[in-house]
């Protein structure tokens, strides 16, 4: 059997998650019109009973009349990674020591977008990662035939989650999200050793569902305090994943937001002989902008 690493290091810029950072949003007003207003137009009066369809001021539109305001995150996540990942044939399992500087230099590409939609209180949520890492650096190889060590690892994750704003009223919102992360990755690992040496490929493809919250309450001025979360897995794809992500965001003008803190993902996923068991933690920088 073919075994390998998985080792989605980064750089990143999410979603989601999936790492959705932002300030709280207040939602748009419609206010009700005067009976000046109707003369004005030409409009008639309304009537007693159409009067309670028309939200008073201060009220939020019906969805039906809201229109969908769209929205991209960038972030850079200054992450290491640690924990212990299965290896080639009998090979005990190595493990995995890599603090951000290491990342760094073994890193060849990555692509990461965010991007968010919001129409009265539904969310949606959507985050596309890819990194290319080569490293020699930071594989703790247990089988002491072996010696030296090189990774090759080409990774993606896409993640959507659609959710409701249940609070919304307040000067804190909060939403409640759910959908899947998709996660690919190619690994290629190759073993030397004075008198031995091993070499292995794999591919694996899995949808992990994933259900999400995120809180935002203002802290006076232009600043904020933003919290994500989210758990997947357990009943279908990794034995267990999850991640938080609180911040300190700043409102640089109506559109325009900016953020700080720290991320810790965290995933647990054993297919077979297959294992992959390892967390990625540091300080994110998150720029939110409103299209």
């Amino acid at each position: 059997m073919r075994r390998g690493v998985w080792v989605p290091f980064g750089v990143s810029v999410l979603v989601g998650g999936a790492a959705s950072v932002s300030a709280a949003e207040p939602p748009a007003l419609l206010a009700e019109p005067s009976a000046a207003d109707a003369q004005a137009t030409g409009d008639p009066k309304p009537t007693a009973a159409e009067a309670q369809t028309v939200p008073a001021e201060g009220q939020t539109k019906p969805i039906g009349k809201q229109k969908w305001e769209f929205a991209t995150i960038g972030y850079v996540w200054l992450a290491g990674a640690s924990g212990k990942t299965d290896l080639i044939g009998a090979v005990p399992p190595v493990d995995l020591d890599l603090p951000f500087g290491k990342v760094l230099k073994s890193l060849k590409f990555a692509f990461m977008g965010a991007a968010e939609a919001k129409r009265d209180r539904v969310v949606i949520l959507g985050d596309l990662t890819f990194i290319h890492l080569d490293t020699r650096k930071g594989i703790g190889i247990r089988d002491p035939d072996f010696l030296k060590a090189e990774l090759d690892s080409r990774t993606s994750e896409i993640t959507l989650l659609g959710g409701y704003r249940v609070v919304n009223d307040g000067p804190v919102t909060m939403d409640v999200l759910a959908g899947g992360r998709l996660n690919w990755f190619k690994t290629t690992l190759q073993l030397q050793g004075p008198n031995r040496q091993a070499d292995g490929s794999v591919k694996q493809t899995w949808l992990d569902p994933v259900i999400a919250a995120r809180v935002g309450a203002p802290l006076g001025s232009k600043w904020s305090v933003g919290v994500y979360g989210d758990v997947g897995g357990i009943v279908a794809g990794s034995d267990l994943t999850w991640q938080l992500a609180p911040t300190v965001n700043y409102q640089i003008n109506h559109k325009m937001s900016v953020g700080a803190g720290w991320r810790y993902f965290k995933v647990k996923y054993h297919n077979g002989d297959f294992l992959y068991n390892v967390h990625q933690s540091g300080p994110v920088i998150a720029f939110r902008t409103i299209l």
